[in-house]
């Protein structure tokens, strides 16, 4: 993929691992699939499944938002993630475009981004086929001053990396994306990020015919989804996992 680089305007500290900056104690989990996720102490869930972290990040982001085959037919495509947490989705998606040669732009919003040392203990560069991306993003997260910057960017290769930190119903979003993965708590623990002010902002970042996808497939949620604008499926789960997950579709057709 070429020369790793990340920006020297971020590099002024670094960061060995402690609590998160907004106090919220974080647990390391083994799921189901022998991946790792982590559990909040603040919002008493996890990041991921815990019948496999891994195989419902490839299975409800990557796959069911159809990134994967986009990246796989080597059309240019920008994600936009609503909670980078572990990273797992970002690590995973940018494996996929890395393996293809395909540019991919993924912006994810978080509020409080984990300690390097924090990311590093999960080991997900043995679920990549490229590991030296999990090499390349853990030393860019290590290299960041403290408290991050509101918005860090790291180029890789054909790939661009942007966070975009704080409060995500406060922040303009990217636009154009080809997928949304809305990977926040859930939305008894996270309202703000599933009502409907928040999601219409989501809409209005995807291209026609862009996809939002999530882990929940709430009925309140369903509706807000297609009173926004949004045509709403749900797709089977993950196996071992979750019996259903969620495809929102902007209506149109993708460029």
């Amino acid at each position: 993929m070429g020369e790793w680089l990340y920006s020297r305007a971020m590099a002024h500290g670094a960061h060995r691992g402690g609590p998160r900056p907004d106090g919220d104690a974080v647990t390391q989990v083994v799921t189901a699939d022998g991946s790792h996720t982590l559990r909040s102490s603040r919002y008493g869930e996890t990041f991921h499944s815990r019948y496999g972290a891994v195989a419902e990040a490839r299975h409800v982001f990557l796959e069911g938002s159809g990134v994967g085959a986009r990246l796989a037919a080597g059309a240019p495509t920008t994600v936009l993630e609503v909670g980078f947490g572990a990273g797992l989705n970002a690590l995973l998606t940018l494996d996929a475009a890395a393996l293809h040669g395909t540019p991919l732009r993924f912006a994810s919003l978080e509020q409080a981004l984990l300690p390097a040392g924090t990311l590093a203990a999960l080991g997900y560069r043995a679920h990549l086929r490229r590991p030296e991306l999990a090499s390349a993003v853990l030393a860019w997260r290590a290299a960041l001053s403290e408290p991050p910057p509101s918005r860090a960017a790291l180029e890789l290769g054909r790939s661009r990396l942007e966070l975009l930190l704080g409060d995500a119903t406060g922040a303009t979003l990217p636009q154009g994306a080809h997928a949304v993965y809305h990977d926040a708590f859930s939305p008894s623990a996270n309202p703000e990020l599933w009502d409907a002010p928040f999601l219409a902002s989501l809409f209005r970042a995807l291209v026609p015919g862009g996809t939002l996808v999530s882990y929940t497939v709430q009925g309140a949620l369903r509706r807000r989804l297609a009173a926004t604008g949004f045509e709403v499926v749900k797709l089977a789960g993950p196996p071992g996992g979750k019996r259903e997950v969620l495809r929102a579709r902007k209506p149109g057709s993708l460029p």
